[in-house]
């Protein structure tokens, strides 16, 4: 049993050598040739000249019905109205040795740009990444500066109310010491009171008591 192949636009263009834009085309004459002269001029075009006008050739006069491009054995592209024979070539093959030694310059200078630009890009992301970096810690610091900043202001604050508190509280204490009234001082020339009577010999009820409880004589 056969393998179905998948039908494809290129496929198609390969089987037959029928290409629907001037760029198809291009893509299998560059693979027999580099060097092109526009038919009945001297203008001449390498693969990058070819390509560009190429890509500008399809934008403006696309073709349509039965119309394809052709390419021969030699490289050379042409445009049919729809049967081989009726091709009108447009880009005849030519390999002369100054045109083959000009493209090779356009590719080494195309070669050379394309690693300038490479290494260009190269540096400029480095320098951005360099310039986030030195961003990212000048922000850093800054906000390590503000939080150190930060804290010892609230350190200095809490600092500073804790003496204020303390300060008031050993006036407050000072203002209450001097507020209170002074405790009468003890007469030098006081006597305690005898607890027992000396008429009877009966101990006194109280500290307090003037008389004797059982012969009613004054307490000394």
């Amino acid at each position: 049993m056969e393998e179905k192949q998948e039908f494809t636009l290129e496929a198609f263009e390969l089987q037959t050598g029928h290409y629907h834009s001037l760029l198809h085309a291009l893509a299998a004459a560059m693979t027999r040739c580099v060097i092109w002269r526009y038919a009945g001029t001297e203008d001449k075009y390498n693969v990058l000249q070819l390509f560009r006008f190429a890509e500008d050739f399809d934008k403006e006069h696309p073709i349509h019905d039965r119309s394809f491009y052709m390419v021969s054995a030699e490289g050379a592209i042409g445009v049919s109205p729809g049967m081989e024979y009726l091709t009108k070539w447009m880009f005849i093959p030519d390999m002369d040795e100054a045109s083959i030694e000009k493209l090779q310059s356009d590719i080494r200078q195309l070669e050379a740009q394309s690693k300038a630009e490479e290494q260009a890009r190269k540096e400029a992301e480095e320098r951005a990444r360099k310039e986030a970096e030195e961003k990212a810690r000048r922000e850093a610091e800054q906000k390590a500066r503000l939080e150190a900043e930060q804290k010892a202001r609230l350190e200095a604050e809490q600092k500073a109310r804790l003496e204020a508190e303390q300060k008031a509280r050993r006036e407050a204490e000072e203002k209450a010491k001097q507020a209170a009234p002074a405790a009468p001082a003890a007469s030098a020339t006081a006597v305690p009171h005898a607890k027992f009577c000396p008429h009877c010999g009966t101990p006194y009820k109280s500290e307090n008591a003037r008389f004797c409880a059982n012969c009613g004589n004054p307490r000394k």
